[in-house]
């Protein structure tokens, strides 16, 4: 679906129709800085391949914006360039990406969004920053791909504050099964490092030659943000590691406390077990069967040995 259709003139918005050659009429009308902005949300072959044609996309480009499961990538062809990104969204320890193609021509950009959030705002902020526009098709590019990077730093946020409620949890007092939100923690971090680090070394070049030199400032911001982003994501990925093996830790130290309580409670049952089992072999000649005072003297025995037994474990700790 074609969501929007307008051609800029000196950073001017002005609507134009999507049909073919309405936009054919309009390209060659194009000059200087002007350039026409088509965005399109989960597009039919039929429609893909009428834009296709009409703004003269390779072929394989136009297969590669049907397809949402594209690696993050620019590709140069003869007279375009495709830049396929990722869009992220963090919730309740989940990660979401969906795929935003995007084709820059020397007098006009087309994105394809592929599910996620829609481009609107992006795309009516950048309506308003008239002056910028006015750099042409490579200015609207940079505004797409800020916005969708500046997400990644907001997502690296929140995966640090749900790294540092696990770490929270692991050293409590209180017994926690972590291991499950750590595994799971990694794999989103992992989903999340696929949509990013592959966006550096583009970025690095459109940041250092591949683009105008006007454009250059402003894709080494996204270098920027990119790099801050992708040293997030190894940090988070760092603590979740430690986070994990001090919970494996944590719970083998957990394990030997139960063992000794175990061992410590099995020793104290022992004595009266084993006093019990003495007189209980029923022989004939035991002298204290006919103790008047056997019987207490026993359990006061039992009693008194059980007490001192405690108390050692006690004061070594363990119990």
């Amino acid at each position: 679906m074609i969501i929007d259709c307008a051609v800029y003139r000196a950073g001017v918005r002005h609507d134009t129709d999507s049909d073919r050659l309405e936009l054919q009429a309009v390209l060659d009308g194009l000059s200087g800085d002007d350039f026409l902005w088509i965005g399109i949300n989960d597009p039919s072959h039929e429609e893909m391949t009428r834009i296709g044609e009409a703004l003269s996309l390779h072929p394989l480009a136009i297969e590669d914006a049907l397809e949402a499961h594209q690696r993050p990538k620019v590709e140069r062809y003869s007279d375009h360039t495709v830049i396929s990104l990722r869009t992220v969204t963090y919730n309740d320890d989940d990660i979401s990406t969906n795929e935003v193609n995007m084709f820059l021509g020397q007098s006009f950009l087309l994105t394809v969004r592929h599910g996620g959030k829609d481009l609107r705002e992006v795309r009516r902020a950048a309506d308003a920053a008239i002056e910028t526009l006015s750099h042409g098709p490579t200015a609207a590019l940079y505004t797409v791909i800020d916005s969708i990077v500046d997400q990644y730093e907001s997502v690296a946020s929140e995966l640090e504050v749900d790294v540092e409620e696990v770490e929270s949890s692991v050293f409590s007092s209180q017994r926690t099964n972590d291991s499950t939100r750590i595994y799971r923690l990694k794999r989103e971090t992992l989903e999340f490092r696929r949509a990013v680090m592959p966006l550096r070394e583009p970025m690095n070049r459109f940041a250092t030659g591949s683009m105008s030199s006007e454009s250059q400032p402003y894709f080494r911001d996204i270098a920027d943000h990119l790099t801050r982003a992708a040293d997030a994501i190894d940090a988070v990925d760092h603590l979740l590691d430690n986070a994990l093996n001090a919970h494996l830790a944590q719970l083998s130290v957990q394990q030997n406390e139960d063992m000794r309580k175990l061992t410590a409670g099995a020793t104290i049952f022992a004595v009266p077990t084993a006093i019990a089992g003495i007189y209980g072999m029923n022989f004939e000649n035991m002298p204290e069967l006919s103790w008047q005072f056997g019987y207490p003297l026993c359990l006061l025995l039992i009693a008194g040995i059980c007490g001192y037994v405690y108390t050692r474990f006690k004061k070594s700790g363990w119990l």
